[in-house]
């Protein structure tokens, strides 16, 4: 693993070529016997009252009086196996009755009142008996609880670990908790946490302990009161969505347009004889004009920082891939160049015969005679044949390691292909906004309105486009004086 984030690398992960994975070691070692569960989704409501009363004494007198309320708990209610509120909730009329007063001996009614705002008396009737403080308003009790919701949720800050402490109390009060004599670490934790302040240099060892243990020995999750506790929560709480905004590339790019434009009328007027009968000299050119296009689209609507940029990045890395592999196989494969526009002339013509078949709107950016004549532009379609597979059996990705470029297809052509093709990490990143409220588990919601925007890409085309143009340079003279400079 990675020292710095505690990640694994790349290399750790194990591949498996034939089932298309590649598999985390955690998942390998482990697979479907690895079960996660969440402390601030799953674990942490249920225990949020023991944090109210830790964040109303603070933590030493906090320790004292929550040590006590389950001390005395576990001698007098032995049917309570942990000090979860969905299992307190269960108790009968009395036995609750006895868990609440057992509470009020230690603190006073208002700490827990922020709680009946979500657990009300008709269905809560015995709570709410205990610890509904009318005069505290409806804002005030919210404010507490929304409070306590974003000091508990990390679950390895200090007081998070702190109020896991607490879940393993009523374990160690019963006995349930059996640790090795042998086992020096756990008992010097368990034993001195509660004195030790978080400054002291042993807490970077007790703290992961207590976390480690409150994990192991917790039962089930009642899956139904968590639900309800964040439905609950979440309903009377408004979103507090935040975005992300990248600055814009300004660098005037339209003076490094017009000199590659001149470039490439200057190739195509002084190869006019290749450009009449040389299928090499129009996949080349045709393609660089192409990625030209691409990149002044880019530019001149400033999609830099949008959506639509992304794909444009993928588009340009692909053309200079294919065009590298393409003068790479030509000496052994003279065809190659014909064959590529058949190739693509193949993939319009499956469209074309589809929609001969198909009846098309009238407002369809698909043209059937405009195609129909692009298809049989360089012979016949009755002599064409629809390759369905890559091009020359090869993927770009295998073409990108051929020609010395699989860095642009690791790093940007997977990246831009998520935007391309609508994949959920795109999506997320795009068309998603984080809503930084603890008590709405700091979900997602949609941008709908567009405020968010993505890193400019325009540095990027402009470096791949210099690329293009070295590449153009190596197959056709052009006068340094017309060449342009990073």
């Amino acid at each position: 693993m990675t020292s710095e984030n505690n990640v694994s690398s790349l290399s750790d992960h194990k591949v498996y070529p034939r089932q298309g994975r590649v598999v985390t070691p955690f998942n390998d070692s482990f697979g479907d016997q690895l079960k996660l569960s969440s402390w601030a989704k799953e674990r942490m409501p249920e225990y949020l009252w023991l944090g109210l009363v830790l964040m109303e004494y603070g933590r030493e007198e906090g320790f004292k009086k929550a040590g006590a309320i389950l001390k005395n708990i576990s001698t007098q209610v032995q049917t309570l196996s942990e000090p979860k509120l969905s299992q307190i909730f269960g108790l009968s009329h009395d036995e609750q009755a006895s868990v609440f007063q057992i509470i009020l001996d230690q603190i006073e009614p208002s700490v827990l009142s922020p709680l009946t705002i979500l657990y009300r008396a008709k269905d809560y009737p015995e709570f709410n008996e205990a610890f509904n403080v009318p005069e505290i308003h409806f804002e005030e009790r919210l404010k507490r609880l929304v409070n306590a919701i974003e000091i508990y949720s990390p679950h390895q800050s200090n007081e998070a670990t702190d109020l896991r402490f607490f879940t393993l109390a009523l374990h160690i009060f019963g006995g349930k908790i059996h640790i090795s004599k042998d086992a020096h670490i756990a008992l010097e934790s368990l034993s001195n946490y509660p004195s030790t302040s978080h400054d002291d240099e042993k807490m970077k060892m007790y703290r992961p302990t207590i976390r480690a243990m409150e994990g192991s020995f917790g039962e089930s999750e009642n899956s139904d009161f968590i639900s309800e506790f964040w439905k609950r929560i979440g309903m009377i709480t408004r979103c507090n969505p935040i975005q992300m905004t990248h600055d814009e590339n300004t660098f005037d790019y339209q003076p490094f347009i017009k000199k590659y434009q001149k470039i490439l009328e200057y190739v195509v007027n002084s190869y006019k004889a290749e450009s009449l009968m040389d299928d090499k000299f129009d996949v080349i050119i045709g393609s660089i004009t192409y990625a030209l296009k691409v990149f002044c689209e880019v530019n001149n609507n400033n999609l830099g920082n949008g959506v639509l940029g992304r794909p444009a990045v993928r588009m340009l890395i692909e053309i200079l891939i294919i065009l590298k592999y393409l003068l790479k196989r030509e000496n052994d494969h003279p065809e190659i160049w014909v064959e590529y526009k058949l190739y693509g002339i193949g993939k319009y013509k499956i469209v074309l015969l589809k929609a001969r078949e198909n009846e098309l709107e009238e407002s369809a950016h698909f043209v059937p005679p405009l195609v129909d004549m692009l298809v049989n532009e360089i012979k016949w379609e009755e002599f064409i044949d629809v390759d369905l597979k890559y091009f020359d059996k090869q993927g770009i990705r295998e073409k990108s390691i051929e020609v010395g470029e699989k860095y642009l297809y690791d790093l940007f052509y997977d990246y831009d292909s998520s935007f391309a093709h609508g994949l959920w990490g795109a999506i997320r990143e795009a068309s998603m906004l984080k809503c930084n409220n603890a008590s709405h588990q700091y979900h997602i919601v949609p941008d709908i309105f567009a405020v968010q925007n993505l890193p400019d890409v325009k540095a990027d085309c402009f470096n791949i486009m210099m690329r293009l143009l070295e590449f153009l340079k190596q197959n056709y003279a052009i006068p340094e004086t017309l060449m342009i400079s990073n």
